[in-house]
């Protein structure tokens, strides 16, 4: 289940490492080319939405292979485009279809006895980053050498590959509950409202997962432009987020010892540590490249506490719809951050986007205090 949700999770990254080639190709000026990665942010914080509640309603076995084709065909359209508008439409699809990690952590942590739920997380959350960054890695590292449009294919491919392991492994029981699709999301608010701790942690991690992508969207420009760097050596970088996803797994069998209440300011006191960094010192690549890891791994082990509790605060057979609340919260700020994080990095350059990612931080940080006062 972890490989097919990294697979999945990944597909909000594709644009990023091709978006400076696909721009140059397509006739669009440098400046514009973030608009695919916004877009594919967006839809898959709309996926999480209209798609993600219906975990509570329809076997994820089913759901996720559906998805995935979904996936596949939007990107395989996108390899083809001819245009960069209809780039940028088929990778909004793409990223609303590709909401399986989220369908999957809702299955698991249903699943999942109380002791080993932070662990489940932790295991599932890392290899988010570990498809993020390993994926992202591999188009940035050939999309030179076979072009973007070949590298769009092997990811629909990638994506197409995940089918038999989701007919294999994913859960084939249908959720508990019996709730009609309409009434589904017509219960969201008040789900909302029944949960002070759904509330602020999700409000906890969008802040979190903002700062992340702020920095890490911009990752592509930063190298080209500041760096000089070539787009194959960019790519590189990438591997700072690879070994924050795996630390983040490795932290699977430390996070219930800590105590989810603990790791949560010292997951965000790395995060904070990470955006100062790249604020600070981001004429410095091994700074950057540090302050990349400790931004990546912050907000993924932040995530495990956040979410894990953020979902045990509803009902077993809700936590579906309590994930798209999570979820979809975190992708809209997220979409909002990458979009001013764009405007900062056209007039401040990276060390303004450094930032914006700190404030961000710091104001998950605050907020996260705010819930563990209220939970004692």
């Amino acid at each position: 289940m972890a490989v097919i949700a990294a697979v999945g999770v990944s597909i909000i990254y594709v644009p990023q490492p091709i978006q400076t080639l696909a721009a140059e190709e397509l006739g669009v000026p440098l400046a514009q080319s973030s608009s695919a990665t916004v877009a594919v942010q967006a839809g898959y914080a709309i996926g999480v939405v209209f798609l993600v509640s219906l975990g509570d309603r329809l076997i994820p076995r089913r759901q996720v292979s559906v998805q995935l084709a979904v996936t596949a065909a939007a990107i395989l359209v996108a390899a083809l485009a001819g245009s960069f508008a209809l780039f940028t439409v088929m990778m909004f699809v793409a990223g609303a279809a590709a909401t399986i990690g989220q369908i999957l952590v809702s299955a698991a942590l249903r699943l999942a006895p109380p002791s080993v739920r932070a662990r489940t997380a932790a295991v599932l959350v890392g290899s988010f980053l570990i498809g993020l960054f390993g994926v992202r890695t591999l188009l940035g590292t050939f999309a030179e050498a076979l072009g973007w449009r070949a590298v769009l294919v092997g990811a629909a491919v990638l994506v197409l590959a995940c089918i038999p392991l989701t007919l294999r492994f994913a859960p084939g029981a249908r959720p508990p509950g019996s709730a009609g699709y309409l009434r589904i999301l017509a219960s969201i608010p008040r789900i909302v409202a029944g949960s002070p701790t759904l509330r602020l942690l999700t409000l906890t991690h969008a802040l979190a997962f903002s700062a992340f992508i702020s920095v890490w969207s911009m990752v592509t420009l930063y190298g080209v432009t500041e760096l000089g760097l070539s787009v194959t050596q960019t790519a590189a970088i990438g591997l700072a987020g690879l070994v924050g996803g795996a630390a983040t797994v490795a932290s699977a069998r430390v996070q219930p010892r800590i105590g989810t209440r603990r790791a949560l300011p010292l997951s965000l006191a790395a995060l904070i540590l990470g955006t100062g960094l790249i604020a600070v010192l981001s004429h410095g690549v091994p700074a950057v490249l540090v302050g990349l890891f400790l931004v990546s791994f912050g907000m993924s082990s932040s995530q495990v506490s956040s979410q894990a509790n953020a979902l045990a605060s509803v009902d077993p057979a809700e936590s579906g719809r309590a994930n798209t609340v999570f979820m979809a919260t975190t992708f809209f700020a997220s979409s909002g951050a990458t979009f001013v994080a764009d405007l900062i990095m056209r007039s401040a350059g990276y060390a303004g986007v450094g930032m914006l990612a700190l404030l961000l931080a710091a104001g998950s940080l605050t907020v996260a205090l705010v819930a563990s006062r209220r939970a004692e």
